[in-house]
């Protein structure tokens, strides 16, 4: 199981009423009309949506304690065409729920930043991200 789908199988948000996508779902162009319809309306309105995308792990080898880890770069990307408010109300529910958390395959996943208040044209939607460390133990 990917780290995008232990996170999308731990999360439950209510407000994401468009869904919880992977990047594996989505393919290389995100949330869009065709690779995920159900994410909009009747209209072709972007109803409240989330996308997880692992962007890159990077080494954390302790040499003191000789353990193999990585650090994978979460990304939660909110999408909502209403107001900011629903994207913070998403993003306040992923914080409670993977911030400091351990999921299953990871050590610990921590809130690292977030974006606010941007905008995505090509859909027509309102977006925020967030970013998390993953900590990834490697081997046994």
């Amino acid at each position: 199981m990917t780290l995008e789908t232990v996170v999308q199988t731990a999360l439950t948000v209510a407000a994401a009423t468009g869904g919880i996508y992977t990047h594996e779902d989505t393919g290389r162009n995100g949330i869009n009309r065709t690779t995920t319809p159900a994410a909009f309306d009747a209209n072709g309105i972007i109803k409240p949506t989330i996308l997880i995308r692992v962007r890159s792990e990077v080494n954390t080898y302790d040499l003191v304690g000789n353990v193999a880890s990585t650090r994978a770069v979460l990304e939660v990307w909110f999408y909502s065409s209403d107001s900011y408010t629903t994207t913070s109300i998403m993003r306040s529910s992923v914080f409670g729920q993977l911030h400091n958390k351990q999921l299953s395959g990871t050590f610990q996943v921590i809130w690292n930043w977030d974006v606010q208040e941007a905008r995505d044209e090509s859909i027509d939607a309102l977006v925020e991200r967030s970013e998390y460390w993953a900590y990834i133990k490697k081997g046994s």
